[in-house]
C-alpha cells in the first residue's frame, strides 16, 4: 500500500513537472492557419482557396479575406524570390474570439516592447524540421489580447528587397 502510494506521487510529480516544462518552453509556430514558413507557393494558394477570398495584391505580397475564421479576418502573405513564403500576418476580427498574447507563446521567452495601446511581443525562434530561424510578433493596443500576429523567416529576401 505504502508502494502505490509512492509510486502516484512520483506519477503525478511526473506529470506535472512534464506540462510545467512544455507550457514553459512553448515557442510560437513557424506557421498559421496551416500556411507554414517555407511551403510552396503551389501548396500555401491550395490552402489560402481553402480558407479565403484573394482579396487584392501589391508590392509583392497578397491580402486575403478569410471566410468562417473565428479569430482572424484578413491574411497577408508573402513569397521569397523562390516563392516559398516569406510571412504570413493575420489581423484580428472586429467581432471575434480574441486571442491572448499567452496563445502565441510563453511570454517569459518573449521580448516586449511598448506599452497600453502599442503593445509588441517577439519571439526569435528556430525550426529545426525546415532548418531556417523565424521571428514571431504579436502586436495589440489591448494589454492581454493581440490584433495582429505574424511569423516570418529571417535570412531570406524578396525580389522587391533586392531593388531597393
Amino acid at each position: 500500500m505504502v508502494q502505490k502510494k509512492i509510486n502516484r506521487a512520483a506519477l503525478l510529480a511526473f506529470l506535472v513537472l512534464s506540462l510545467t516544462t512544455s507550457a514553459v518552453g512553448k515557442q510560437p509556430a513557424p506557421q498559421i492557419l496551416g500556411l507554414r514558413l517555407g511551403m510552396p507557393y503551389s501548396q500555401a494558394h491550395a490552402r489560402l482557396s481553402e480558407i479565403g477570398q484573394f482579396k487584392s495584391e501589391d508590392e509583392g505580397q497578397q491580402v486575403w479575406t478569410l471566410r468562417n475564421d473565428k479569430h482572424y479576418q484578413y491574411l497577408i502573405i508573402g513569397f521569397d524570390r523562390d516563392c516559398n513564403v516569406r510571412y504570413v500576418t493575420v489581423l484580428a476580427r472586429p467581432d471575434g474570439q480574441l486571442v491572448s498574447y499567452a496563445d502565441v507563446g510563453n511570454l517569459a521567452d518573449a521580448t516586449r516592447t511598448g506599452g497600453e495601446g502599442n503593445l509588441r511581443y517577439s519571439w526569435k525562434a528556430n525550426d529545426k524540421k525546415g532548418g531556417f530561424e523565424y521571428l514571431a510578433i504579436a502586436k495589440g493596443k489591448d494589454h492581454r489580447y493581440l490584433n495582429r500576429y505574424a511569423v516570418k523567416r529571417l535570412g531570406v529576401t524578396n525580389d522587391e528587397d533586392e531593388r531597393d
